[in-house]
């Protein structure tokens, strides 16, 4: 199936979550050890894990059922905030945000308003579409 122009956009933006996502764990850049990680610091796991699979369900879903990709990316979109958020509080981990983590992290906060600003273009587009009239190949008589 060929995306829309907006589609595609989300398709890239999807994947630079994901990327940025992954750059954010221990396998990236996160040095803080997991001894530090307070209760709610689970809870935030949870939610990253969560939004790391909608994202993918998402880009997934983008070339056969685009409007359930954008509505999966507007939920991952919006959950990724709880634990960007969380750590800024310092609720999550007793030490300090790394700097290469800081970086990531507001790199993230832009990447997830682009995502929420294209899913939603991409969502309005595909309910328009999808009210339009089929075109039975009928006259209707004058």
């Amino acid at each position: 199936m060929k995306l829309s122009r907006d589609a595609m956009a989300l398709f890239v933006v999807l994947l630079v979550c994901v990327l940025v996502i992954i750059l954010l764990t221990p396998i990236g850049f996160e040095t803080r050890p997991q001894s530090d990680l307070m209760t709610l610091g689970y809870v935030a796991i949870g939610t990253i894990f969560t939004g790391l699979a909608l994202f993918l369900l998402s880009i997934g879903f983008l070339f056969r059922r685009v409007r359930l990709a954008s509505s999966l990316a507007i939920i991952a979109s919006i959950l990724f905030f709880v634990p960007i958020i969380g750590d800024r509080a310092g609720a999550f981990f007793s030490l300090p945000i790394p700097p290469a983590i800081n970086m990531l992290e507001y790199l993230l906060v832009v990447v997830l308003f682009a995502t929420l600003y294209l899913a939603s273009r991409v969502y309005r587009k595909s309910t328009a579409a999808s009210k339009q009239p089929m075109d039975s190949g009928k006259q209707t008589p004058q």
